[in-house]
């Protein structure tokens, strides 16, 4: 039985991770988005990348991307009371994610 979604989601999930990890390295801040345009910039080129990796489908790399993030927001960085407010702001703002997985779909099936 064939899962295409588990690529997407794997590649997809490591970028969202990636972006966490790097964010003190590439600019000195533990939240990456409060480093003004690498959040943005950083999610839009992880989707990118996922979806010029792996094309379809595009609900698997939003969800990857979200899952990745999640998962080091919440086992690498200290508790915060704010921590619901954070997912609920990783929902919302990996949606650039999303934008950049159909944009490298698009370049991949051309």
């Amino acid at each position: 039985m064939s899962r295409p979604w588990v690529l997407p989601f794997l590649i997809a999930a490591l970028a969202g991770a990636a972006i966490w990890a790097l964010s003190p390295l590439l600019t000195g801040r533990a939240e990456p988005w409060d480093a003004g345009l690498y959040y943005s910039g950083a999610l839009l080129a992880a989707g990118l990348l996922s979806g010029v990796t792996v094309p379809k489908p595009l609900w698997a790399h939003y969800l990857g991307g979200l899952v990745g993030q999640a998962l080091y927001l919440l086992l690498f960085l200290p508790p915060s009371p704010l921590m619901a407010v954070g997912l609920v702001f990783l929902l919302v703002w990996s949606l650039l994610l999303l934008v950049g997985a159909c944009a490298g779909a698009r370049i991949r099936t051309r």
